[in-house]
């Protein structure tokens, strides 16, 4: 069969799809011989300027190249939005954030963050306080804790098997714990830091390894550093 897929969003232009994403629907389709339901992986650039977002989308299986990755996005941000871009191009990149993220359900989060009001850094500096708290968690290598919704004054939070897009935990957070790390400039500056180190804004981060390619080792090559 053949299916449509989506290289780029522009949510300004095209709030169903930014609505398609939040709802879970963007990009599944139903087989029409066997009714198998399916979604294809995302491989696309998501632009919403009027809540400062641009994120390079990628499938939940790459993060395990998040280093070589997260290069790209930057390179790729310098070319739409940044120095090689054109004026126009580059005043609406002056005011963007760049971030890179793997699955739908990374995706879903951030598009989800500007709807609560919610700092996505500030957002993964809770997930690690919850993580270190708790006696055990079902994280792992595909399972990852994602912000589903926010009701009344607590945050509600899935563990995701991410491929899959599959809950196999929930739990509630109160927003006061996000308020009080939010308040807390100083004692978080460090975890901010390395949290924003590029447009991998993700506390996976601080724990996934990721070998460096041959000969990067020592380079003294520069980066774009990516607005954070």
């Amino acid at each position: 069969m053949e299916f449509g897929i989506v290289a780029s969003v522009n949510a300004d232009r095209r709030p169903d799809f930014r609505a398609a994403i939040l709802a879970g629907s963007f990009q599944r389709g139903t087989c029409g011989k066997c009714s198998y339901r399916f979604r294809i992986e995302p491989e696309m650039t998501y632009l919403d300027a009027g809540r400062k977002q641009w994120i390079l989308v990628k499938a939940a299986q790459d993060v395990a190249d998040w280093i070589t990755l997260e290069k790209t996005a930057l390179e790729t941000f310098g070319l739409a939005y940044g120095p090689k871009a054109g004026a126009a191009a580059q005043a609406i990149g002056h005011g963007l954030q760049a971030r890179i993220a793997f699955g739908w359900a990374a995706l879903r989060e951030k598009v989800l963050c500007p709807e609560y009001g919610l700092d996505d850094v500030t957002l993964e500096q809770l997930k690690a306080t919850l993580t270190a708290g708790l006696d055990s968690c079902p994280i792992s290598d595909d399972v990852e804790l994602r912000l589903d919704k926010v009701e009344g004054d607590h945050l509600v939070m899935s563990w995701i098997q991410a491929a899959a897009e599959r809950p196999v935990e929930t739990l509630e957070v109160p927003r006061a714990l996000y308020d009080e790390i939010a308040a807390d400039a100083e004692g978080w500056k460090d975890m901010r830091a390395d949290l924003t180190a590029g447009p991998f804004v993700d506390f996976q981060r601080l724990f996934i390894p990721s070998e460096p390619e041959p000969g990067e080792e020592g380079s003294e090559e520069e980066e774009e550093e990516a607005p954070v």
